[in-house]
């Protein structure tokens, strides 16, 4: 499913007036396979971030490179949890916080290995968005629903975006 096949129906209140409140379950991010060889190729590219670091005598630099990678490496082995949403005149419920509709400028569909999310725009500038994931059956009624509470923008992934879907992140 496109993203225009999303927006094929008209957004209008009364669409949704039936149904206030959607709620379903789905993964909290897309989960990459890593292999060994992920791990080993992070291992050796911050021993040598680290080994110049230590060259030009900068051993805090050589401990954030160390601890930053390792921590790296910790988020990039975690699972996805299923976590419930819901959607409703109040907000965007993941799992057991709200996110209020008054904290988002809009939403767009992301289209990312052929799995679909809603993207929603922060207000502030350096407040970061949230993306919550649904199944291709949800998707006509997730977008109408929204589109009642808040606006719909076209959007493509950016360049980190693009970079963490690179390194399988």
């Amino acid at each position: 499913m496109q993203n225009e096949d999303l927006m094929e129906k008209p957004l209008t209140k009364e669409g949704a007036k039936a149904s206030q409140e959607l709620s379903w379950t789905a993964s909290e991010f897309i989960e990459h396979k890593k292999n060994a060889g992920w791990y080993i190729i992070l291992g050796l590219i911050s021993a040598g971030l680290a080994a110049i670091a230590f060259i030009f005598a900068d051993i805090f630099t050589t401990v954030v490179v160390l601890l930053s990678a390792a921590l790296f490496g910790y988020i990039a082995s975690k699972k996805p949890r299923e976590l419930p949403y819901l959607i409703s005149s109040e907000g965007v419920k993941v799992d057991k916080k709200l996110y209020r509709y008054s904290n988002f400028k809009s939403f767009s569909i992301i289209q990312e290995e052929g799995i679909q999310s809603v993207w929603f725009m922060p207000m502030q500038r350096f407040a970061p968005g949230l993306s919550i994931y649904f199944s291709p059956e949800e998707g006509q009624k997730i977008v109408n629903l929204l589109g009642t509470f808040i606006p719909y923008e076209e959007r493509k992934l950016d360049p980190i975006d693009h970079l963490m879907h690179r390194l399988r992140f």
